[in-house]
């Protein structure tokens, strides 16, 4: 037996029992923050110069920056876009691991580009990098995982330049590349490579991206925390009146089925690296095709797509669209695909290992199996 349950069974009672607890307090906190919401919904410049304040003042302070529509917005469903390209890529990866008998990690990328309603099929591609060598050598796992982020922008920006007319790219969470624990020395060139691809798509005039499902963020409801007069932007970091309640739950009765919310522009540490057209923006979309049962995705923006209406609309229209083709799941379909066609299994890592292992062998090399640690554990499982 792996788990004693009689025990695990007692601490999901309480967790059960905090939840319900919890539950009440997030009720009485949505409230108030709703109250907020509303009553400062025009004051934009003075929100604005708060929160930018409060940013200059706490370097981790992460919180909406108001742009040009109240707060309280909920935009409705634009009209049916134009006959448009969608693109989504995604990505996977094995990571170096130092039981195996080679040193190496995989980068993998998978890609679907659709005409909705053209009747052509898909084109998909997929593309796996092997790294090794010393190219690897003590590479931390987040760097590989940047390395997979970069890549998936890249293969947008050049399956984009072929496209004519209107076109959408699509991945998976933030558009703001998460660096913490990469390596220093390769931050830099990473960071170049994404503002190059995100520069090209910029000059093909793409419509870009990034989407998350449930997102947990708190960026409005900072923002309404330190809405009030009596509140300094250098207390933003100790005045957490509505702590624990997420923009999603705030927003869940305010912006209806295939209704979006505000554009706000994101103030965070990293975000100051995004400026001008690069920008980075975000608005809330509610996916759910059922009235009282709201679903809401982050959808991430690029500043030239934030300032031009038809584009936001165009990917409003064909975001609620592609979440209408799973029934099962409100999630985009394009991007649904792009995780299939990326994903790396664990038997496709143990072919990579095996193959690995084989050719070595063909050339007389010895081959270091796993470790005892990992043998070991393999033999008990």
């Amino acid at each position: 037996m792996a788990l004693d349950y009689l025990e695990v069974r007692n601490e999901i009672e309480k967790l059960a029992d905090h939840a319900s607890g919890s539950a009440e307090k997030r009720q009485t906190r949505r409230e108030q923050a709703l109250d907020l919401l509303n009553h400062y919904a025009s004051e934009l410049d003075y929100l604005r110069e708060k929160a930018q304040r409060a940013n200059q003042l706490l370097p981790h302070y992460h919180v909406a920056l108001p742009v040009n529509e109240p707060l309280n917005s909920s935009i409705p469903l634009p009209l049916e876009a134009p006959d448009l390209t969608l693109i989504a890529a995604d990505g996977s990866q094995i990571n170096p691991d130092r039981h195996m008998g080679t040193n190496y990690c995989l980068v993998n990328i998978g890609a679907i580009q659709m005409r909705p309603g053209s009747g052509d099929s898909p084109v998909t591609i997929i593309e796996s990098k092997l790294y090794y060598g010393d190219e690897i050598l003590s590479l931390p796992e987040e760097t590989v995982s940047l390395m997979r982020d970069v890549r998936e922008r890249e293969v947008l920006a050049e399956m984009a330049e072929s496209v004519t007319g209107p076109v959408i790219t699509l991945t998976d969470g933030s558009l703001e590349l998460w660096t913490k624990g990469s390596e220093p020395a390769m931050l830099d060139e990473f960071k170049k490579r994404y503002f190059e691809a995100l520069m090209q798509l910029r000059q093909q005039g793409a419509i870009t991206a990034g989407y998350t499902d449930r997102p947990r963020n708190a960026l409005l409801t900072r923002l309404l925390e330190i809405a009030p007069e009596a509140i300094q932007p250098q207390d933003a970091g100790d005045h957490r009146p509505l702590k624990g309640l997420l923009d999603t739950e705030l927003l869940a009765g305010v912006i209806k089925p295939g209704e979006r919310s505000a554009i706000f522009g994101l103030l965070t540490r990293a975000s100051r690296d995004y400026r001008g057209e690069f920008a980075l923006h975000f608005f809330y979309l509610n996916v759910s095709s059922r009235e009282g049962k709201p679903v809401l995705a982050k959808v991430d923006i690029p500043a030239w797509v934030a300032r031009d209406p038809d584009m936001v609309n165009w990917l409003h229209a064909a975001l609620a669209a592609q979440c209408r083709v799973i029934h099962t799941a409100s999630y985009p379909y394009v991007l649904a695909r792009a995780d299939e066609i990326a994903v790396v299994g664990r038997k496709d890592q143990q072919k990579v290992a095996e193959m690995i292992a084989q050719a070595l062998r063909e050339r007389g090399l010895d081959v270091d199996g796993l470790s005892s640690k990992q043998h070991s554990k393999d033999a008990a499982r």
